[in-house]
């Protein structure tokens, strides 16, 4: 692992002094206690979004949309059969009845579902609604313009893109592109390790939340960003719970520190983690907004994590600065709160994120627009 030259020069500051074993360790003991970095001064802000793949929609479940998917005809691209039926001009049978079936040619088309309607053909008959005849077809029921078939267009229109950059692929896009025809899409994936070194608690709950955004668990030398086992030392960041984290490098990878302790991981991820993993995707992070039911109280000096659970219509504050294992089972959502904000009365208008975290997808960043 490099030194913290390297973590200067690309990362603007790293509180990590790494040694060659990956550990993040101790630095020596001082008289005087070190400045807490903040976050503005860790995050880095030259960080670029890993290369694209072209993959399959069979293969881009999870991963992140490079770019955006139009679709320059719309679908279906022609009026196709939603059913299996006979292909019919609707005027042929005004007034067809049991007692009065209505004559069509012989040579009138049965489609199958999805086949492309012939020109003339306006609605798709029911096979039960036909018998053979010695001058052709006998038609017993009436029909409406568009009964039974897809018009051209009539699913998507045209120009109206499938996936948003920096959008995932969830399973509704992955069916909506197999069903479209899709044959490729440009993807980005973004892969994390945990090191085996952390608490059980606190890889499963990150491992879980990391599969959620379609992050993949890899192999240290392989992974964008590594989470690693650190000891608890003297703070290093003014976030709370966080302090004792640092962000370093290791050549191309981003390495963040962990102690062993479930409050600090969980204000790590959130203020962190998660930025970081949204940048390497060229995704953005779901916030929403909501009203306190309650008023949040926080400290000048330290970006201070607030958790939050829906009551009603307001979002209730349930602990600022740090997170039990009651509140962490209770919470729903997440705000932070800068470091010269003394919190925010009850009744203010903040802005929350899911716990955990989660990416705007393509619905919403359409609404944003």
């Amino acid at each position: 692992m490099r030194g913290l030259r390297d973590c200067r020069s690309i990362l603007r500051v790293s509180s990590a002094q790494p040694a060659t074993s990956g550990r993040f360790r101790p630095k020596s003991g001082g008289m005087n206690a070190p400045r807490l970095l903040s976050l503005a001064e860790i995050l880095p802000t030259n960080l670029a979004p890993v290369p694209a793949a072209e993959v399959s929609p069979l293969e881009a479940l999870g991963a992140m949309a490079a770019e955006d998917v139009p679709l320059s005809q719309g679908w279906p691209p022609m009026a196709v059969a939603r059913e299996p039926g006979y292909a019919v001009r609707t005027r042929m049978l005004i007034g067809a009845t049991a007692y009065e079936p209505a004559l069509l040619p012989a040579s009138t088309p049965l489609l199958k579902a999805g086949d492309a309607l012939p020109d003339g053909a306006d609605a798709i008959l029911p096979q039960s609604a036909v018998a053979p005849s010695p001058l052709g077809l006998e038609a017993f029921s009436t029909l409406r313009p568009g009964e039974g078939l897809r018009r051209a267009r009539q699913d998507w229109p045209v120009g109206r893109a499938l996936l948003r950059a920096g959008s995932p692929v969830g399973p509704v896009e992955q069916a909506l592109l197999l069903a479209m025809r899709v044959p490729s899409i440009r993807v980005r994936r973004v892969s994390m390790s945990l090191d085996p070194a952390l608490p059980g608690e606190v890889r499963t709950l990150l491992a879980r939340w990391a599969d959620a955004l379609g992050v993949i668990l890899a192999d240290p030398r392989e992974a964008h960003l590594r989470l690693e086992a650190c000891a608890f030392i003297e703070p290093r960041l003014a976030l709370r719970p966080g302090r004792f984290g640092a962000l370093g490098r290791d050549g191309e990878a981003l390495v963040l520190a962990i102690p062993p302790d479930l409050a600090e991981a969980t204000g790590l991820w959130h203020a962190v983690a998660l930025p970081l993993l949204a940048t390497l995707s060229g995704a953005s992070l779901m916030s929403f907004e909501g009203k306190l039911a309650g008023k949040i109280v926080s400290g000048i000096g330290f970006s201070e994590l607030a958790f939050l659970r829906c009551e009603g219509e307001g979002w209730l504050p349930l602990e600022t600065g740090d997170v039990t294992l009651a509140t962490l089972a209770e919470a729903e959502a997440v705000t932070l709160l800068p470091a010269g904000s003394e919190g925010q009365p009850a009744g203010a208008d903040i802005l929350l994120s899911p716990l955990g975290g989660a990416f705007m997808t393509s619905r919403d960043r359409s609404s944003t627009r």
